[in-house]
């Protein structure tokens, strides 16, 4: 048999005791009747968050929200908007609102106090701290988890600041500061070393880099006129000055494939604020520009946002793709959103496994997230499932609402996902089997993240380095998991121990029927 034939040794991975999730084919050297599959997640309906407190009645949510799931409560920032714009331009009010869960599922809005609004504090603002100086949108919250971090600075908000006459501050990129994620003050400094820099960038602390790692939405421009939105990587010591630049996130040919006959002269092009519009006055018959003031050349899909964030050791990015050519009819520049998968195991080359269909899709025509859904980063875990939240709208990129709709809505609601689940290691109904490249582990057991259904199995053999199977551990003396679970634990003939070859360099084969494997970690 093919996994008898002593193979070549090459350079050991080191898995130690870190969780290892199937999102590309690195534990694949030798595979048969086993396939890559995404899983998307499974949508709940649930209007979660609405702008329902007495002072949101004249309020709306924003696309750019945060969730951080700390102590056992999960904590959300969302986005505010309030007031009626001027042609052009933002409303008058831009802030971010404070709510709070235990479950993940019935969040509360404390009266906190801290923002004056409509002339009063009796509300769950936490930014701006002056809605008269300045409005703040498209950030991020996260809490800073590099060791250095002075406590008083432990949670930080990287943000888009558009400044009022006489606030005499500049915009547009700041960085807010806070102890506690409630009362926030702004840093003076600007952030600067960015390529460009627009609508709510991602960012952590890398224990790998060492550094802070930032993801960064852009227009970028070719110089024939073409643009498209898509994220860069950077990196920073302090936030605020950064380098490294690479572009890490972007649509390419496939995504081009669907791209429309183009109607506009490139050399009547400006740029002017986050879109490309042609000249003023120089328009003319022929030209076509979407409702929501998009050109179209540029690529069909904008990604709208990086969305990346650490996972089990790899990087997960949950895209919110903008599709917006030009069609015809009822189906004309569709100005809509949903959420695609991409992933990384260095955080700077990303690919969008599962043919790139959407992870996440919009909801049924006339819900209330029927044209626009939005990511929220992060995913929360509770009892071995994981909660993605996203901002989901029934109206467009262009503002029109779903003709399907009986009143325009938008809400904070959530997608379900198993544990570890986005992609998953399937065998065929008739069997299958692959053989991992030689390991080194520490631990003394083995657990798997592995659902076989009624009707399936798994069994697991280690080899070591040249491919040999090991005594005691043969696929014969292997115990048949039979199993749903995100820990089983893989034996021989009921013994399960491996502490004799922890720090040994070890081969895995996985044979499997009709299963789903997402992950696996020594212990």
């Amino acid at each position: 048999m093919l996994w008898t034939v002593p193979l070549l040794v090459a350079q050991v991975v080191d898995v130690g005791s870190v969780k290892q999730l199937f999102i590309d084919h690195r534990f694949f050297e030798m595979v048969e009747g086993v396939t890559l599959t995404v899983n998307p997640a499974r949508a709940t309906g649930e209007k979660l968050v609405l702008p329902d407190a007495p002072w949101e009645r004249d309020a709306k949510l924003g696309s750019y929200c945060t969730v951080v799931d700390e102590g056992g409560k999960v904590r959300l920032w969302y986005g505010v908007m309030a007031g009626v714009p001027e042609p052009g331009k933002n409303p008058p009010f831009m802030g971010v609102g404070y709510a709070e869960s235990t479950d993940g599922i019935h969040f509360r809005k404390p009266r906190l106090g801290l923002v004056e609004w409509n002339g009063s504090k009796d509300n769950n603002l936490v930014m701006p701290h002056d809605p008269k100086l300045l409005t703040v949108g498209g950030g991020s919250v996260w809490r800073d988890d590099n060791p250095s971090c002075p406590p008083e600075r432990r949670y930080k908000s990287w943000c888009k600041v558009y400044p009022k006459p006489g606030s005499g501050l500049r915009g547009p990129h700041r960085v807010w500061y806070s102890a506690d994620g409630l009362k926030w003050f702004l840093d003076e400094r600007r952030v600067t070393g960015l390529r460009a820099a627009d609508t709510q960038p991602s960012w952590f602390w890398d224990p790998r880099a060492k550094r802070y790692v930032g993801y960064s939405r852009e227009w970028v421009r070719e110089k024939a006129g073409f643009g498209a939105r898509m994220a860069s990587y950077n990196e920073s010591d302090d936030l605020i000055n950064w380098d490294s630049m690479t572009m890490a996130i972007e649509p390419d040919e496939r995504d081009m494939a669907a791209m429309p006959p183009l109607f506009i002269n490139p050399a009547r092009m400006q740029v002017k604020g986050e879109d490309i519009l042609p000249l003023r006055g120089e328009r003319k018959e022929g030209d076509r520009v979407g409702d929501d003031q998009v050109l179209t050349p540029t690529s069909p899909i904008d990604f709208y946002g990086p969305g990346v964030f650490p996972y089990q050791g790899v990087y997960v990015a949950l895209i919110p793709v903008f599709y917006h050519w030009s069609g015809s009819g009822l189906h004309a520049s569709p100005s809509t959103s949903d959420i695609q998968l991409a992933v990384s195991r260095d955080g700077r080359h990303f690919s969008r496994p599962g043919g790139r269909a959407p992870f996440i899709r919009t909801g049924t025509a006339g819900s209330f997230d029927s044209k626009w859904i939005y990511p929220i980063l992060r995913p929360v875990e509770r009892n071995g499932e994981l909660s993605i939240y996203y901002f989901g709208t029934n109206h467009n990129h262009a503002s029109k609402v779903d003709p399907a709709a009986e009143k325009e809505e938008a809400a904070v609601t959530r997608a379900t996902l198993r544990l570890d689940g986005f992609v998953s290691a399937d065998a065929a109904y008739e069997g299958g089997w692959f053989l991992t490249p030689a390991m080194r582990f520490t631990g003394s057991r083995l657990e798997l993240n592995i659902d076989t259904g009624a009707g399936g199995w798994a069994r697991i053999e280690l080899l070591d380095e040249t491919g040999k199977p090991m005594p005691g551990y043969t696929i014969d003396a292997a115990d048949e998991l039979n199993i749903n679970s995100t820990r089983a634990v893989a034996s021989w003939e009921g013994k399960s121990d491996l502490s004799a070859l922890s720090g040994k360099p070890i081969r895995m084969r996985v044979k499997m029927r009709a299963a789903k494997l997402y992950a696996f970690q020594f212990r």
